[in-house]
């Protein structure tokens, strides 16, 4: 394939994601202080948030190097509470003027609540979703700020989940990787040191790819061999994964699939004769049609009919998209 943005490697497609890195949180970050406003104002734009942190426990709460000893599990939970903490704010703000004014309107719970919770890049839909998974008042006048707070952790839980990653897992010995596993088994671990010997080591032709089945080449010696041969083992039991591998675990749970739009169905190429230059991750349940608007505006407004790449097959608007479908669409937009 020749894609023009991800690349292709021993006939395995890996696709970008947007990644925004943005300032670390401190404490009272959600009060303003530090640059925790301008991090909690990426969150609007995100869908999903990543908590990268230091598993080794070798770096204090506001990413200071520390010589006494720090639980990294303590950024996790340090981290989800000053973003609940920022949105409880945001919502509470006013709340009385507005929950009067808005119990007069004949609007539903999930349009008038949605005048808040649009501020964090909630949809009228990512709304009614969390309302159907949680029980809230119906008079908004009633909503106490236990039921601000649920909503705020429904938000994080259905909407804009966060998933915590340690990193530097290099610096910690198999029972210490042990023990943070048991201690929290919802958590990523990884080690971005590891990533980059084993990058450096593909880039100066010492193994055969990227990935962590590599064999070694002539150029390797014995001293390469050992490091990488340890590497891979602390891939290989499962202790830690490599980060593209994270991304794709996350991406799957959340329910995203993987679409190739064409031009020419047949060849699966685009017009100057790339083989599936685009890849687009859609959800699951997303029809033809969604993916036209995916692609522009103009050429899902005048969505005519899709083709199926696979089956050669017509489609309407309406048919529901399946991982690795290539998809041509066809309209009559200039």
């Amino acid at each position: 394939c020749n894609p023009r943005e991800g690349k292709c490697l021993d006939g395995i497609r890996y696709i970008p994601v947007e990644i925004i890195d943005v300032p670390g949180l401190i404490e009272g970050a959600s009060e303003g202080k530090g640059m925790g406003n301008e991090f909690l104002d990426n969150i609007r734009d995100a869908d999903l948030i990543i908590n990268l942190f230091d598993a080794s426990g070798m770096t204090d709460m506001e990413g200071n190097p520390s010589e006494s000893s720090h639980d990294p599990l303590d950024d996790i939970k340090f981290v989800n509470n000053e973003i609940i903490s920022w949105m409880n704010g945001k919502i509470s703000k006013d709340w009385q003027k507005f929950a009067r004014k808005e119990d007069n309107s004949p609007e539903r719970l999930d349009v008038k609540i949605l005048q808040k919770a649009a501020t964090f890049g909630l949809s009228e839909k990512d709304v009614s979703f969390i309302m159907t998974k949680e029980s809230f008042p119906d008079k908004l006048i009633h909503w106490t700020d236990n039921d601000i707070n649920r909503f705020s952790e429904a938000i994080l839980k259905y909407v804009k989940p966060v998933f915590s990653i340690g990193n530097k897992l290099d610096l910690l010995t198999d029972d210490s990787i042990k023990a943070l596993k048991e201690r929290e088994n919802k958590m990523y671990l990884i080690s971005a040191e590891y990533e980059l010997l084993i990058e450096k080591a593909y880039n100066n032709g010492y193994i055969s790819s990227d990935a962590i089945d590599f064999t070694f080449t002539d150029k390797s010696g014995e001293a390469q061999k050992t490091v990488l041969n340890r590497i891979k083992e602390k891939y290989r039991n499962g202790e830690i994964m490599r980060f593209y591998d994270v991304l794709t675990s996350i991406i799957k749970s959340l329910g995203y699939i993987v679409v190739y739009p064409v031009l020419d169905e047949t060849k699966w190429e685009d017009k100057n004769g790339n083989v599936l230059p685009d890849a687009y991750l859609m959800k699951d349940g997303d029809t033809a049609l969604d993916m036209a608007y995916k692609i522009h505006t103009d050429i899902g407004k005048n969505f005519i009919r899709a083709v199926n790449g696979r089956t050669k097959r017509v489609i309407g608007k309406d048919y529901k998209l399946l991982n690795n479908d290539v998809i041509k669409i066809i309209s009559n937009s200039r």
